[in-house]
């Protein structure tokens, strides 16, 4: 039975510094890398040996792509890396009904129905990482779909880490602070955008996987995202948002 892993949002940034990572695990045989862009996944899979590119759109019929190849190949799933994301900095009422709708699907729905269709084929040591963040230590307003969906994802992962513990798998909420990858916007209405504590796609990776192996159901790489949880959990949430706000309603 052939060993994979499975990582969304592969194409650039985290998703292909997990890639990387993986490429060199002598328990993984194929890396599913799925992506929109043919083209960038073709560059990526010529770069790293197991990678096979899985070209799927989530706002059409990704999953059910990778729930079909999975059904017909039914392989041996050690990894599942649920990385693939949207996000929106601005006023929620300046987005339209579709852009709610498909922030909620990619960020949401995607992650929870690729876990159901690939517990089945995960056995002992399998291990899930979601992609959450710092964001979803408290309400951020301006980027209040992004945030209230990682609270989602960080929640879903540590409640089904507890509850697959009889299986033998982890399932590890990844939350980081800002990350260094072109989802990341460099500027807002001609005005440069500095991500304080901005960390590198591969620094998240390696804490990640390595806090995945140790069972952990949180990942909270570097020092500011460690801080930002403690900060956010004993300071109120209003003056946290206030001062998120002062922060980056200059961007608006």
């Amino acid at each position: 039975m052939e060993r994979i892993a499975i990582v969304t949002g592969a194409s650039g940034g985290l998703g292909e510094a997990f890639v990387d990572r993986i490429n060199a695990m002598p328990n993984i045989d194929k890396i599913w890398a799925v992506g929109r862009n043919p083209d960038k996944l073709e560059n990526l899979c010529s770069r790293f040996s197991k990678a096979v590119p899985l070209v799927a759109d989530f706002d059409s019929n990704g999953v059910d792509l990778i729930t079909e190849k999975l059904k017909s190949e039914s392989p041996d799933v050690r990894l599942l890396v649920n990385n693939a994301g949207l996000a929106y900095l601005g006023r929620f009422e300046d987005m339209d009904c579709k852009k709610v709708a498909s922030i909620c699907n990619v960020n949401c729905t995607v992650p929870s129905v690729l876990m159901a269709s690939s517990l089945p084929y995960m056995n002992k040591g399998a291990r899930i990482l979601n992609i959450s963040s710092a964001s979803s230590f408290q309400p951020n307003p301006f980027l209040s779909m992004y945030s209230a969906s990682k609270v989602y994802l960080k929640n879903l992962s540590r409640a089904l880490n507890y509850e697959l513990k009889p299986r033998g798998i982890t399932v590890t909420a990844v939350c980081p602070y800002w990350v260094d990858t072109g989802m990341l916007p460099q500027e807002k209405n001609g005005k440069r955008i500095n991500y304080a504590g901005i960390t590198s796609p591969e620094v998240v990776a390696d804490k990640a996987l390595r806090d995945s192996a140790r069972g952990k159901d949180m990942s909270v790489p570097s020092f500011l995202a460690k801080y930002f949880r403690i900060y956010s959990k004993y300071t109120p949430s209003s003056i946290v948002m206030r001062q998120w706000s002062a922060m980056i309603r200059k961007y608006l």
